[in-house]
């Protein structure tokens, strides 16, 4: 597939200044922060000419503008590598299924889907449409998925958002500027935290019409989402941590035999834990089998005849780069996961 092109690990660092960083106290090497956006996937360049309407001429110069902003949120690899622009979702080999299940719950008459397999092929299993299926995006970041789906025909008043910093949330309207379009609902929480913060423990949002995006507490969507997709999300954590995230999301997840659990994460042929990205603590990196053996003890640590059905598969896709860096959390057996989990 086409991806963001831009410059080899050894050319066009820029260097990381206060503003960029924006005064905290993160570990990451250069490595992270690429200087310019030489190219764009057509998917990509599609979504922001066609959905957020920007013209041809001006879109690299906005989406630099924009990343630039976001890596002073937080400096994430993902952002300042570009790699939110490759629209990750989109190339799950489960993502016709996605779109289907929510493009079709939409319509009148549309009562069941053929699933499909981690393969994409069809599976010959049928599941319920009884209600309109809603998704949430796990660490939405700049909830470019999200906006991916809504271009793609699904109903954005059925897409969720969750992410710990409110202001990718907020910034990301900026990015598409679909402010008057878009119905999504977002949650800004720690997924870890014990409960939920009440107003008053919660920062103070800003008032201004632009800036703040529409929150709901997550409570609120509890057995709520027929589809939750977790990229680069569990890999952050180490087991325990895990355990505890994939129980709180099956609370998320819609009763209903289908609902499912897509994604892709940094695995490795050696399942275990090691070094933190920001070296502190670690992750649990999961094969394919200790990733089965994983959703098994959610199930029967969450009770109540819980199973799950899960498919997975492993490659080394986009990870040679990360080892030629020297990254501190890319370790010899490193590998890239896909996966499917599916409610029974």
């Amino acid at each position: 597939m086409a991806e963001v092109q831009h410059p080899p690990s050894d050319m066009g660092k820029e260097p990381l200044t206060e503003a960029a960083t924006a005064g905290k106290k993160v570990d990451f090497c250069d490595s992270w922060y690429s200087r310019e956006i030489t190219g764009l996937p057509e998917p990509t360049r599609q979504l922001f000419e066609r959905y957020s309407g920007i013209p041809p001429a001006q879109v690299i110069e906005h989406l630099e503008q924009m990343r630039s902003r976001a890596f002073a949120i937080y400096p994430y690899p993902c952002i300042g590598q570009l790699r939110w622009l490759n629209l990750s979702l989109s190339h799950h080999p489960l993502y016709p299924d996605v779109l289907a299940r929510l493009c079709q719950s939409a319509k009148e008459g549309m009562n069941q889907y053929q699933s499909l397999g981690i393969d994409g092929q069809k599976s010959g299993r049928y599941y319920s449409l009884s209600h309109p299926q809603k998704f949430l995006d796990l660490g939405c970041c700049l909830a470019q998925d999200v906006r991916k789906l809504a271009f793609d025909g699904a109903p954005s008043e059925n897409l969720y958002g969750l992410d710990i910093e409110e202001g990718f949330v907020n910034l990301s309207y900026e990015v598409f500027r679909d402010r008057d379009n878009l119905k999504s609902q977002f949650v800004v929480e720690d997924m870890l935290a014990e409960g939920e913060k009440s107003a008053s423990d919660r920062p103070e949002r800003s008032t201004d019409a632009i800036s703040a995006a529409p929150l709901v507490p997550l409570s609120s969507l509890e057995k709520q989402i027929s589809v939750i997709a977790a990229n680069s999300f569990f890999h952050l954590y180490n087991y325990s941590d895990q355990l505890k995230l994939a129980k709180r999301v099956v609370q998320l997840l819609s009763p209903e035999p289908g609902s499912m659990i897509l994604g892709r994460q940094v695995g490795s042929s050696v399942p275990g834990e090691y070094t933190a990205v920001n070296n502190k603590g670690t992750r649990y990196s999961h094969d394919v089998e200790s990733f089965r053996r994983f959703w098994d003890r959610v199930a029967e640590e969450v009770g109540n005849g819980c199973r799950f059905r899960v498919e997975a598969t492993i490659d080394e896709e986009e990870l040679g780069n990360n080892k030629s860096q020297g990254q501190n959390w890319s370790e010899p057996n490193i590998r890239r996961i896909r996966f499917g989990v599916w409610r029974e």
